[in-house]
């Protein structure tokens, strides 16, 4: 099964940025989506109004957002307006990984589909990497135990709790 690349991811900062609507959310994957192909969007406020069903007037307010929230710039060329994205904010730099892995089918590199044949690698590398993270976790929980002054014995026991749960 080869998909046809038409759909919407939405980068995880943008669920932990309280400012943000999900309108806002949406409208944002959106333009990164359109953005893939130019590195930014020329679409009007319609076209973006009618894909997330929702208000040219709430489109301007969203773009407003998400400019004075520095997650996308807007400028002029003529008569199109071209938005971009904040790389700072975006990473852009997956764009062309994201595009490429659509044509060799992202399918396969997914951990719920049943016919994926890397799954059992997939889980031994998410293994690899839990060990190392613990391996760098324990001690650097240990040190940071060593330096706490005797007066913060809350920070002493906190360290202790989450040491237990790699015991």
């Amino acid at each position: 099964m080869k998909l046809d690349c038409e759909f919407i991811m939405t980068p995880r900062i943008l669920f932990s940025d309280k400012r943000l609507t999900r309108t806002d959310i949406d409208l944002l994957s959106l333009i990164i989506s359109l953005a893939l192909n130019n590195n930014y969007c020329y679409a009007n406020n319609k076209y973006l109004a009618d894909y997330i069903n929702t208000s040219k007037r709430t489109i301007t307010d969203s773009l407003s957002k998400l400019k004075k929230a520095e997650y996308i710039t807007i400028k002029y060329d003529k008569d199109t307006r071209k938005v971009y994205l904040n790389p700072d904010k975006i990473p852009l730099k997956t764009a062309p990984e994201i595009a490429e892995i659509c044509g060799d089918g992202i399918e396969n590199h997914s951990y719920h589909n049943i016919n994926n044949k890397n799954k059992d690698k997939d889980k031994e590398d998410n293994k690899i990497l839990k060990n190392l993270k613990i391996e760098r976790i324990i001690p650097e929980l240990l040190r940071k135990k060593n330096t706490i002054d005797s007066n913060e014995e809350e920070q002493v026991h906190t360290i202790d709790e989450v040491l237990e749960w790699f015991d």
